[in-house]
């Protein structure tokens, strides 16, 4: 196991890094949120800021319908 294998299982992955091997949370809205968040490398960077504002909106709508 290389060094930036074991970051990034410690939440310290270098800026940019995407871990390939991210399980389910068994939770649809979630990994729906964190799929979306996975296209980022593809998108251009005036529109990181929108992908990140809707990642974010979805886990908080989430987090709200959990909370009732």
């Amino acid at each position: 196991m290389n060094g930036s294998d074991e970051d990034a299982r410690d939440g310290n992955a270098p800026a940019g890094t995407l871990d390939q091997d991210r399980s389910a949370t068994g939770d649809d809205a979630v990994d729906a949120a964190l799929t979306r968040l996975e296209t980022i490398d593809g998108a251009p960077l005036s529109q990181h800021v929108a992908v990140f504002d809707a990642v974010h909106a979805a886990l908080q709508d989430r987090l709200a319908d959990t909370e009732g």
